[in-house]
């Protein structure tokens, strides 16, 4: 695939709004304050991020993944393959994952949103519980910009199809792109494989510089 047919693809389930990277900024003042002692400030921030907009835009194709399908049944796709030919590794090891964040950074491969390790949030929410709601049982209950951005690891060839735990098959994805492909393959969904163009550079660094401030 060339560059232009690439430029020309869907490159994710569904392109990102303005409101998130609205919400992308007022975590990063947010995050600059708390570290700044400003914890007031801070807090107003964490709790202007919770975006319903940014809530709607991650949950409505993550809710029923198989509404996100365009090509049922794609020419020369792969299957779902018994369990026994399956890789015996189904999460990517700490070894991979930290090769995966150093050669595509805190961005999702695919719609190329800002990500957050689950660990950030988590500490967060511990340190402004009212700014940074989280219920784990409850999507409407949890901070809508930590909900989207949500770091996660996914399989470009789902696993379920032989797609191995491994650098080559793994990348960083946001929460949306990961649950709402599901097992599902990238023709199906009608996306381009993010693997076959480079990692866009970038500065953010997932509020990593967080961690372990608490």
């Amino acid at each position: 695939m060339n560059d232009t047919t690439i430029a020309q693809a869907r490159l994710s389930i569904r392109e990102p709004i303005p409101e998130i990277f609205e919400a992308y900024y007022l975590l990063s003042a947010a995050a600059d304050a708390h570290l700044h002692g400003q914890s007031r400030t801070a807090e107003t921030l964490f709790a202007k991020a919770n975006m319903p907009e940014v809530y709607e835009w991650a949950w409505a194709d993550w809710q029923k993944p198989s509404l996100n399908i365009r090509i049922p049944k794609p020419e020369n796709d792969t299957i779902k393959l018994p369990k026994i030919d399956l890789d015996p590794v189904r999460a990517p090891s700490r070894l991979t994952k930290r090769a995966v964040v150093d050669r595509d950074g805190y961005c999702c491969r695919y719609c190329g949103i800002p990500v957050i390790d689950a660990d950030i949030r988590k500490l967060l929410h511990k340190l402004y519980p009212e700014a940074v709601p989280w219920v784990s049982s409850a999507p409407e209950k949890q901070h809508a910009a930590f909900s989207c951005f949500w770091l996660q690891f996914d399989h470009v060839i789902p696993h379920s199809h032989g797609g191995r735990s491994d650098e080559e098959n793994v990348v960083i994805s946001c929460a949306l792109c990961n649950f709402g492909k599901l097992d599902y393959t990238v023709k199906q969904l009608d996306i381009a494989d993010p693997r076959e163009r480079t990692p866009a550079p970038n500065l953010w660094d997932g509020l990593e510089r967080l961690r372990g401030c608490g």
